[in-house]
């Protein structure tokens, strides 16, 4: 930016909200009264700045805009990178890119161009691209410290903890940065170190108004995962066999450093035309951080049955899981009785599980996931359970997904215990789903179509098969949310039966 320009910029800072105004609306009619292009590029540069004095951005960018349309060739790169930036701060990301990638065009060493086009790719979802721009100005200046913070930010956002830490670490060594701290707490927090996040949390000293929000956002996230949490849930369960089923749940949990301590309660009223049995269950369990890349935990209880006469099984889990390059994996062992039907309860059916779980981001859109299970029943019954489920992000804010769900079930025999035992049973379907989330309101909605195949006693079953899942909540303070769920379908591995079911309840989650 030359000279002029600059103290051009500065004065108009100086000066008065009102001479600054005053000052905009003399540019407006010159400029409607200019029928030189370059003159009119001049101005709208001129004019771009003064509503940057005034911090609006959405003016401000559409002035620039204009300058740049007008006679891009008649500003530095300095001042065309500059426009860029602003560009980008008004949400014009495209604008931004095209500009930045016009000025690499002529110049490829221009470093201030290329990494702030590498913010851009970041800011808008493409953090491979991000990644790749950002690498090409730390080839050249390795130390460069916003090229790191930006391939950090998009290492993060990629899910990419375990390589993103020792970035963020290095400037905040280095530079005690802010934005880099900031980064580092958040990473540390996904990875389970809830200390480390609160340590950084603590040391940073914001200057700014901007850097006050960060602090506050970043307080909010490190609250929501730990502090103490009671939620409290009901269900109301009916499907086509005619079982009706209430269920009442209470769970708690609290942190100690990095592990988490949590005890459940359920209690259970199951109904049919010729029965009606209760449950109770009980659940103390543990989940720990042991490494940046390892956590695990346990779960110890017991379930009570009471129909004809009580008994009383002990339940528990254990799983280990593992970040795997953006992803993670994972396994668990669970011991349980099931409790969805009274006929469950009456045949007092205990399942042992054992699982295998794969998920895995392969772009910033497109992720997979790939489970499977062991099934073994104390009826003498087994199965093998296998789901595959590949889904593409449309939009990212608020989030829209369309993907594929397939399962394979197969048990070794239909023992007539109660539950949905088929043969081969194969279902495909087709599925979109919406999140959305503000400061008071949020929502879920995911809505399936697909074609199921099976065979059980005998006989074959083709069905077309649809159904869905949906929340609304509300949080009327920052600390609580009520809302209400609902889910049904005739997906007959939906539910353990395997009929057309239907819940639905209300959900209360309070953070102390």
């Amino acid at each position: 930016m030359s000279l002029g320009r600059i103290l051009f910029v500065v004065f108009l800072l100086l000066l008065p909200i009102d001479i600054v105004a005053q000052t905009i609306d003399q540019l407006q009619k010159t400029i409607a009264s200019t029928a030189d292009p370059a003159e009119q590029s001049k101005l709208y540069k001129q004019l771009g700045d003064a509503f940057v004095a005034q911090d609006n951005l959405e003016q401000a960018a559409a002035a620039f805009s204009k300058a740049l349309a007008l006679g891009r060739d008649r500003f530095t790169a300095r001042e065309r990178v500059q426009m860029a930036i602003y560009l980008s701060w008004a949400d014009r990301l495209q604008e931004s890119k095209d500009e930045l990638g016009r000025v690499l065009n002529q110049d490829a060493k221009n470093i201030a161009a290329r990494t702030h086009l590498a913010r851009v790719h970041s800011w808008s979802g493409e953090l491979s691209e991000a990644i790749a721009q950002a690498d090409i100005v730390l080839k050249d200046a390795p130390d460069h410290k916003e090229a790191l913070l930006v391939k950090a930010d998009a290492l993060q956002w990629q899910g990419r903890y375990l390589d993103a830490i020792p970035i963020y670490q290095q400037l905040v060594v280095r530079d005690g940065d802010f934005d880099a701290r900031v980064g580092l707490a958040r990473a540390l927090l996904a990875v389970g170190d809830r200390k480390g996040a609160m340590e950084h949390e603590q040391a940073l000293k914001p200057a700014n108004p901007r850097q006050k929000r960060e602090v506050a956002r970043l307080a909010d996230a490190i609250a929501r995962e730990t502090r103490p949490v009671l939620d409290a849930r009901y269900n109301y369960y009916r499907d086509s066999d005619r079982n009706r089923l209430n269920r009442y749940s209470l769970s708690g949990g609290f942190w100690v450093g990095n592990q988490q301590y949590g005890l459940d309660y359920r209690h259970i009223d199951a109904s049919d035309p010729t029965r009606d049995n209760r449950a109770n269950e009980l659940l103390f369990k543990v989940y720990s951080r042991l490494t940046d890349r390892f956590s695990g935990g346990a779960g110890i209880g017991f379930t009570q049955l009471d129909d004809r006469h009580n008994s009383t099984f002990p339940t528990g889990h254990v799983r280990l899981d593992a970040r795997l390059f953006a992803g993670r994996a994972g396994a668990n062992v669970t011991r349980e009785v099931l409790t969805d039907t009274a006929e469950l309860i009456e045949n007092r059916i205990r399942m042992t599980n054992v699982g295998l779980y794969l998920t895995q981001p392969l772009t910033e859109r497109f992720s997979m996931h790939a489970g499977y299970n062991y099934k073994s029943f104390s009826d003498g019954n087994y199965a093998n359970d296998v789901q595959l489920v590949s889904q593409y992000a449309i939009l990212l804010a608020p989030r829209v997904l369309i993907g594929h769900r397939f399962r394979f079930l197969d048990f070794h025999k239909q023992s007539r215990s109660g539950f949905f035992d088929p043969d081969n049973y194969i279902a495909n379907r087709a599925f979109s789903s919406l999140y959305y989330e503000n400061r008071l309101f949020y929502t879920y909605v995911d809505g399936y179509a697909g074609y199921e195949t099976f065979r059980r006693n005998g006989f074959a079953s083709d069905n077309f098969i649809y159904g869905g899942a949906g929340s609304v909540g509300v949080k009327p303070i920052s600390n609580l949310a009520i809302e209400v769920n609902v889910e049904g379908g005739n997906f007959a591995a939906g539910s353990t039966s395997g009929f057309d079911y239907f819940i639905i309840g209300p959900r209360i989650l309070f953070r102390f």
